[in-house]
């Protein structure tokens, strides 16, 4: 959970030092944990007004488990990422590589939540698989979106 915390931080802090601008160092975070935040919930009600919502800690537990795979993904991507950004000429690598760091994290933390859930289903259902391939592409073009626009405000 300490590297889900940390991570972001230093992905904006690899973006700013890249970048001149600071505003990566809080928006970056502010995206992770913002799109968390707002789309959590609605996977839930999404599940319990279809009936296949597991128990509320079941979720929330699952969902603390994706994010701590979410932190060490990105922690391990980090360094490569750095790497690679910082030896590049054009600052727009470093938001690459940035970004398929973020990408492919939230990416095996998506997979790890899936896991997760399934497991905790009686019975998996058509329906479930349903709310959560909805709830996945939302979720995937609300931070894409977000991260879009970020990327518009500190490369123009």
């Amino acid at each position: 959970m300490v590297l889900a915390a940390i991570a972001p931080f230093a992905v904006g802090a690899l973006i700013a030092a890249r970048t001149g601008t600071y505003a990566p160092v809080a928006a970056v975070p502010g995206v992770v944990f913002g799109v968390i935040a707002a789309t959590s919930p609605a996977l839930y009600i999404a599940s319990a007004a279809t009936g296949t919502a597991p128990p509320l800690a079941a979720i929330a537990h699952a969902f603390l488990l994706a994010l701590g795979a979410f932190g060490i993904a990105l922690a391990g991507l980090l360094l490569p990422a750095t790497f690679l950004a910082l030896s590049a000429v054009a600052p727009t690598t470093a938001f690459v590589m940035a970004s398929a760091a973020i990408g492919g994290a939230a990416l095996l933390a998506l997979r790890r939540l899936a896991i997760e859930l399934r497991a905790q289903w009686r019975q998996p259902s058509v329906a479930a698989s349903v709310v959560f391939v909805v709830w996945w592409v939302a979720t995937l073009g609300i931070a894409g979106r977000l991260w879009w626009d970020l990327a518009d405000e500190v490369l123009s």
